[in-house]
């Protein structure tokens, strides 16, 4: 499960590191949305497809994976 900053930039879209970042940056759903000028189900949609791409699981998934991209 454990991946770098670099391995998941080339696992994702440029797109979902974009929203994975603010995501990241602590930023809701309303305003990744907003800022993205996406609907919340697209924002749904990346987060999934995050999900999915980088095996997260759980909620400490998403701390591992939040916490490297802030290397």
């Amino acid at each position: 499960m454990k991946k770098t900053a670099n391995q998941i930039a080339q696992i994702l879209s440029p797109r979902e590191i974009q929203v994975l970042q603010l995501i990241s940056d602590g930023e809701s759903r309303d305003q990744i949305s907003q800022q993205l000028n996406i609907s919340k189900l697209t924002y749904d949609g990346y987060r999934k497809n995050i999900r999915m791409k980088l095996g997260i699981k759980s909620q400490a998934d998403w701390v591992k994976v939040l916490h490297e991209m802030d290397q």
